[in-house]
């Protein structure tokens, strides 16, 4: 799959952004019968350790990456649960390199990984709605903890549907 452009992700967020209540419930049920071990994923990866709140940013942001990828220039992948396991392995693998780094080196590592990923686009968009702060009373701050655990879930996801 080609790379998706910051055009189509800005687009798809405001596009999932401005939905109703009913509008995001027949979104799930589309994903749902589209995508059902992804939307299956989403909803176990929250279980443990994630609050009420924490798990509902998980399932929105990753609906939002399913809307995103869905408009790149071709049809999505039928992701089944090898897939996903294989994706998720390969981005352990990927921390456990990491972490073997050097602090110096770590930084240009990540650098070449990120420059090098087909879906930058789609992984800054992810990257930006987690860290995301609130700024008025209403908002849900993610738990730092947690933060790192939704970056893997979400970009096993965009590897998953950029298989291709």
């Amino acid at each position: 799959m080609k790379p998706i452009s910051e055009h189509i992700v800005d687009s798809a967020w405001q596009e999932m952004a401005g939905l109703e209540i009913d509008e995001i419930r027949a979104m799930v049920d589309k994903m749902s019968e589209e995508q059902p071990y992804v939307l299956v994923y989403l909803m176990a990866a929250g279980e443990e350790g994630f609050s009420d709140e924490e798990r509902e940013i998980l399932l929105y942001i990753g609906m939002v990456v399913w809307r995103i990828m869905s408009q790149g220039d071709a049809p999505l992948p039928q992701v089944d649960e090898q897939m996903l396991d294989t994706a998720e392995a390969a981005n352990f693998e990927m921390l456990e390199a990491l972490d073997r780094e050097s602090p110096g080196d770590f930084i240009a590592v990540a650098e070449n990984m990120l420059n090098q990923y087909n879906q930058l686009e789609v992984l800054k968009y992810i990257v930006e709605a987690i860290m995301e702060e609130g700024d008025d009373e209403e908002a849900i701050d993610i738990e730092e903890d947690n933060k790192g655990w939704m970056l893997i879930v979400l970009k096993t996801i965009v590897d998953c549907f950029d298989a291709n």
